[in-house]
């Protein structure tokens, strides 16, 4: 595919990249940020009576409307919330915003900063958390469009002045360390266990024991916000999310964004036993694309190491219930047997074991043959005891901070589906 490229000016140019010429996540600078362009659409009747709609917007229709670049205004507001979510102290707030007329196409950067006035401000006056840039891209030649391009930041980390006095667990380059050590966001701490501003705990740098419990006052360069645009009296809005770096590109997650909608608004289509009937064929399908995705997530989970959490957690709940600690730390896997040449061996055993659910026949053959196999390797949705064990997924946690389960809909269509395979075997068999 064309690729795009931007020079210093504005100037558009597309390039088209050499056979072979492999696409990098991640080069001499750490992971490549992605770059959105933002296209401005339209709808709009032309001086000869034709109707346009949801159309780019060229230069030539603006010139048709008697507008030029310079009537065109467009403004990017983006912030980092995080610090201020946790303290609610208005100078943890990080905000930048640019305003650019049409015809200005130097890039923009969006430096950070905390409110003008705002009392004990995390970032000082004079200083900025670079959150990126922004660029108008020239209209004309080829691409008389009217685009705008967003960089993200780099990945990087800021932390106060005086970080090197508190800590030597995070060592960030001087010029990084310019936040003020008296802003609330230094000093923050939780209210407990279970404070509902950094569940699951641990969200930030600081609240372990051996750092005390308090913040040590670092923060990234994530951030979201709205690009507007303005055209004869007409406002048009998208929303921008900055978000860390992806380091599984070619994974997917189990349960996905498009699982939880279909929970929502199909999930009794898949209780009706006459639907596997009818969806043979596609409900195998969908089957095979969930195990090929908990394959991939498995690939990407480091299942030793979330296993020994579970286990704590599993240890930590016993204690408030008043429960055998033992019993607790008995329901996720033991130390496994090590395997020559392995770092995870619980991870690689069960990585080998997935790889043959992707083979339709294989399930298949497993669900005939062991009917009951299901409802014990696999967690039911919202069970009442939450317990970590060694159900599937194995030790995930969930966004409620229990362990994680398929959605409904996806554990009854497995169910049916099972069901569905027993149909037309024979007793005994």
């Amino acid at each position: 595919m064309p690729t795009f490229e931007v020079a210093d000016d504005g100037t558009l140019t597309e390039r088209q990249p050499d056979p072979g010429e492999r696409v990098r996540f991640k080069d001499v600078n750490g992971f490549r940020p992605i770059c959105p362009f933002f296209e401005l659409r339209g709808t709009w009747t032309s001086g000869e009576g034709q109707h346009h709609t949801d159309e780019p917007i060229t230069v030539d229709v603006l010139a048709e409307f008697g507008i030029d670049l310079a009537g065109v205004k467009w403004t990017v507001n983006v912030a980092n919330l995080k610090a201020y979510h946790c303290t609610s102290s208005p100078g943890d707030r990080i905000e930048a915003a640019v305003e650019l007329r049409g015809d200005h196409h130097l890039r923009q950067p969006l430096e950070g900063k905390s409110p003008a006035g705002a009392d004990r401000p995390l970032v000082p006056p004079g200083e900025g958390v670079p959150l990126g840039s922004v660029q108008l891209p020239r209209p004309g030649g080829g691409f008389p469009e009217l685009r705008l391009r967003f960089t993200p930041g780099t990945g990087a980390v800021y932390g106060p002045s005086n970080l090197l006095d508190r800590t030597s667990r995070y060592l960030l380059p001087e010029d990084r360390l310019f936040l003020a050590p008296d802003a609330a966001w230094c000093e923050f701490t939780l209210s407990g266990a279970t404070d509902a501003r950094t569940l699951p705990g641990g969200l930030f740098a600081g609240s372990t024991p051996e750092d005390g419990g308090v913040s040590l006052g670092l923060v990234d360069d994530v951030c979201d916000g709205l690009v507007g645009v303005t055209l004869g009296g007409l406002t048009a809005r998208a929303r921008i999310v900055v978000t860390p770096p992806d380091f599984a590109p070619d994974r997917r997650p189990f349960t996905s964004l498009a699982d939880g909608l279909a929970d929502r608004v199909q999930r009794e289509e898949v209780s009706d036993p006459a639907y596997i009937a009818e969806n043979r064929d596609l409900t195998a399908l969908e089957v095979r694309d969930l195990f090929e995705r908990v394959l991939e997530a498995m690939d990407a989970v480091n299942v030793d190491a979330q296993n020994d959490r579970a286990t704590l957690e599993n240890v930590r709940r016993a204690r408030r219930l008043g429960l055998p600690e033992d019993e607790a730390r008995q329901r996720t896997f033991g130390p496994p047997d090590p395997l020559p040449g392995v770092t995870l061996p619980l991870a690689e055993r069960g990585r080998r074991w997935h790889r043959r659910f992707v083979a339709l026949e294989f399930l298949e053959d497993l669900f005939r043959e062991r009917p009951e196999l299901l409802r014990q390797v696999i967690r039911t949705p919202l069970e009442e005891q939450r317990w970590y064990d060694r159900r599937m997924p194995v030790a995930v946690r969930g966004s409620d901070a229990y362990p994680m389960h398929l959605t409904r809909r996806q554990y009854d269509l497995l169910e049916g589906w099972g069901r569905s395979l027993r149909e037309t075997v024979e007793e005994g068999t």
